[in-house]
């Protein structure tokens, strides 16, 4: 059987001594089974220098002829995670002697990977040092988004189905129409008009249907919810007047104004305005009191932060229609393309937040617009 040949490295480790290290470790032995492992392996030194890694480490970082060792351990990490997130998954080791954690990491070319990783304390002699074992995991997380696309593909094959149904009404009542209108050989200003308001129907229908399609992906960020607030409140009004209604804005006296959640306030607005819209279209056209209650407070829900919630005191919805209200194209009336809230609920979805609906027949509605805390870990954010 031929020999397998390993190159066999020198161990670089910290040390006060020349030969201390050396005495208590064959460094032959660890480099030999370092190089059979299929994990990256990297030592860390209390002057948070890379000391030595294995050649798995150096394929993975893509290191070429810049070898890892000797190099700042805070280059692996993204520029937003060198200081606290790195310092504390040091810490944290230290601390307990073991840590595992996920971090996207960056090659030496600049490129970046979804990562596990394992990290542990060790002391040798009077030297100690932090192993750390890097899994790429980049194909399973490649998997759950392919998961989720499918997901977001299978629920637009279902809009196309209620697409097909609901452009073929206007446009047979177009047709039915434009035929009698030249078969009456005169002007008959009714025929024209259901005409002229059914293209607008069908105008609008694909309007909505092109924006929902299109809707460029959101980009959630921390804002505080004095920013939320001066976002909303402008078209929330605006919208409210339109309809002859009376806004109401209570921000909560509990909550704290540099409080911050997770939101897109372009999107955001968005989802507000058609809260609002909705609230005020519950109402009949001849009431002379239309109200609607716009409130900002903390969540009730313990994964939540905030809590936008637009209440009226319209007709309500039915018990046995209210699990349809954010189908697209559900409208309890007639002539609406019924997409408000099909819209409200992408936009929290996507910017990983919950909506949900309350009402009473003939008593009112209450839309309930939940914002998620900042989604990155306290390690992130935190020094321990």
């Amino acid at each position: 059987m031929e020999e397998s040949r390993i190159e066999h490295k020198q161990v670089s480790l910290p040390r006060s001594e020349p030969d201390d290290v050396a005495k208590s470790i064959d460094c032959k032995l660890i480099n030999y089974v370092l190089e059979l492992l299929a994990s990256a392996i990297i030592v860390i030194g209390e002057d948070r220098n890379i000391l030595m890694a294995n050649k798995r480490a150096e394929q993975m970082f893509g290191s070429g002829d810049n070898r890892l060792p000797g190099t700042p351990a805070e280059e692996l990490f993204m520029p937003d995670d060198r200081n606290i997130f790195l310092s504390n998954i040091l810490n944290l080791t230290r601390k307990a002697g073991e840590f595992e954690t996920e971090a996207m990491l960056m090659k030496r070319d600049g490129s970046s990977f979804m990562a596990l990783i394992s990290s542990s304390y060790m002391k040798i002699g009077g030297d100690a040092f932090v192993v750390v074992i890097t899994q790429d995991i980049s194909g399973l997380k490649g998997i759950e988004k392919v998961l989720n696309q499918s997901e977001r593909m299978a629920f637009l094959g279902r809009m196309l189905d209620d697409i097909s149904h609901q452009i073929r009404n206007p446009v047979f009542s177009i047709g039915g129409f434009a035929r009698r209108l030249l078969n009456a050989g005169g002007n008959r200003q009714d025929y024209v008009t259901v005409i002229l308001d059914e293209c607008k129907r069908l105008e609008l229908l694909v309007t909505t249907l092109t924006e929902f399609i299109q809707m460029p992906r959101l980009s959630a960020r921390p804002t505080s919810a004095q920013q939320i607030s001066e976002a909303i409140q402008g078209e929330a009004m605006a919208i409210a007047e339109s309809f002859g209604a009376m806004l109401s804005v209570v921000v909560s006296s509990g909550l704290e104004m540099n409080t911050t959640a997770l939101a897109d306030i372009s999107a955001l607005k968005k989802a507000v305005a058609a809260g609002v819209k909705n609230a005020c279209e519950s109402y009949a056209e001849n009431d002379s009191k239309k109200i609607v209650e716009l409130r900002i407070m903390p969540s009730d829900l313990v994964d939540y932060q905030l809590l936008i919630t637009i209440k009226d005191y319209g007709m309500g919805i039915r018990a046995s229609l209210l699990d349809k209200v954010f189908d697209p194209f559900f409208s309890a009336k007639s002539g609406h393309i019924g997409m408000g809230l099909t819209f409200a609920k992408r936009i929290q979805e996507e910017q990983y937040g919950r909506i949900a609906i309350a009402s009473e027949y003939k008593k009112g509605t209450t839309l309930s617009l939940y914002l998620v805390h900042e989604r990155r870990r306290s390690i992130r954010t935190k020094l321990v």
